[in-house]
C-alpha cells in the first residue's frame, strides 16, 4: 500500500506516480489524536492502533487478507514519553527550495569555501538534492513562527516582536510556549 499522508517515502512515490498532486490535498483518515475519522465509518473515533486487530478481521471476513504475519521492526517512540509516535501530515510552512536551487548552485560557485572541497563535493551536492525545507514544527518544545492566520485563511500576520504581539492582542506575553500563544 501507499499512504501519502503517513511517510515521506510513501509521499514522494505517490507524487512521481502521479497519484497526488505535490502541495495538494492528502487523503488522511486520522484526526489530531490518532483516530480514524468518520471517513473510517467502520472504526470511526478508534485509535489507529488500537483497530489493527478489527481491521485485519473485517478484511479476512471480506475475502480480502491475503496474508497475516507478525514482524519484528523498530517503530519510533517518543524519546520523552515512551508513547508510540504516529507520522502525519500536518500543515507546515515550507521555503520552496526547489524554485531556486539553480541560482543556490551558482551562488555556491561563486562562495570561497575552506577547505575547499565543501564547494564542489559536499554542499554542492547538497544543493543539486535540495528539497523544499519544512522550516515549521508541530511539537510542544522548539520556537514557534511568529505567524498567525484567520480561521478563513484570508488574512496572514507575521508577529516582529513580543512588543508588537503585546500591542495587537492587548495580552501581555511572558513565556513564548505554544500553550501560552495559540490562543492569542
Amino acid at each position: 500500500h501507499q499512504a501519502p499522508a503517513f511517510g515521506e517515502d510513501d509521499y514522494r512515490v505517490c507524487v512521481a506516480a502521479g497519484i497526488i498532486i505535490k502541495g495538494g490535498d492528502l487523503p488522511c483518515p486520522v484526526d489530531a489524536n490518532g483516530k480514524f475519522t468518520k471517513d473510517v465509518t467502520d472504526f470511526a473515533g478508534q485509535h489507529v492502533k488500537d483497530a489493527d486487530k478489527g481491521i485485519c478481521e473485517k478484511l479476512k471476513t471480506e475475502g480480502k487478507l491475503l496474508r497475516k504475519d507478525v514482524y519484528r521492526h523498530s517503530y519510533p517512540f517518543c524519546w520523552r514519553s515512551d508513547t508510540p509516535l504516529i507520522y502525519k501530515a500536518v500543515p507546515s510552512w515550507f521555503v520552496a527550495v526547489e524554485e531556486i536551487k539553480t541560482q543556490l548552485v551558482e551562488n555556491n560557485k561563486k562562495t570561497y569555501w575552506v577547505p575547499d572541497f565543501v564547494k564542489e563535493k559536499r554542499f554542492h551536492n547538497w544543493l543539486e538534492n535540495a528539497r523544499d525545507w519544512n522550516v515549521s514544527r508541530n511539537r510542544y518544545w522548539g520556537t514557534p513562527l511568529p505567524i498567525w492566520q484567520s480561521d478563513d485563511g484570508e488574512e496572514t500576520v507575521c508577529i516582529g516582536s513580543i512588543e508588537e504581539l503585546e500591542k495587537l492582542t492587548g495580552t501581555a506575553v511572558d513565556d513564548l510556549h505554544r500553550e501560552n500563544i495559540d490562543q492569542l
